[in-house]
């Protein structure tokens, strides 16, 4: 996050996640999860350490800088065996334009590696849950406060998810985001029936919204 308010943290951390995910669902590409490469976020890194240390060829270096409705994107992807620049390039638009500038990066990925999609793989990484940028931006939030893992995070969570789904109410993350949140107050707040029936409930939800979505299944589980 290059923006001067630290708050937009959770909006570069949602850029950075949603990249993770279209790139895991291409088969040529063996792609490091969320938790273990945000854990080298910020500071002076020496890259080609990282990638010997994650067993990597290549990574996917960026920052984000947002102020109101206006974006700006810089994105390098660097051979991490020489640490040589592949590409880099800086993306601007508003925030309405948010998916399409990270529909460019993953194409540029693709491209920069000659990778080849199947029609399926294609359909899949083009895929969005909302097409709604104000949702989309309530659901980064919420994501934010619920890896916090406090109660009153994860109540801020589901109050920023249920926001979501007040402008989409076919938004499968924003279900995700709600059973996640729901499960974590049955375990860590109140075992009560009410906090455990809404977990599934929405959980649920998300898998009949969009079967195919891993976090949907892993929600309801």
């Amino acid at each position: 996050n290059m923006s001067t308010d630290k708050e937009q943290d959770y909006f570069a951390d949602g850029i950075a996640e949603d990249v993770i995910t279209d790139l895991s669902k291409i088969s040529g590409l063996f792609v490091i999860a969320r938790n273990t490469s945000f854990q080298f976020r910020g500071g002076s890194l020496d890259l080609q350490q990282v990638g010997r240390k994650l067993g990597v060829r290549y990574i996917l270096e960026g920052s984000v800088r947002r102020a109101s409705d206006q974006v700006r994107i810089n994105a390098q992807l660097i051979d991490a065996a020489t640490g040589g620049h592949v590409w880099a390039e800086r993306y601007d638009g508003k925030l309405a334009d948010v998916f399409a500038v990270q529909d460019k990066v993953t194409a540029r990925i693709i491209d920069a590696l000659r990778l080849q999609l199947t029609s399926t793989e294609r359909q899949a990484v083009a895929s969005r849950e909302t097409e709604m940028p104000i949702a989309y931006d309530a659901y980064l939030r919420g994501n934010r406060f619920y890896y916090q893992f406090s109660v009153q995070s994860v109540q801020f969570a589901r109050r920023m998810f249920q926001q979501a789904l007040q402008l989409d109410r076919n938004y499968a993350l924003a279900y995700c985001g709600l059973a996640n949140c729901y499960s974590y107050l049955y375990m860590h707040h109140s075992q009560s029936d009410e906090n455990l029936s809404r977990a599934e409930q929405y959980g649920k939800k998300a898998v009949d919204i969009n079967s195919s979505l891993a976090a949907a299944h892993a929600a309801h589980g």
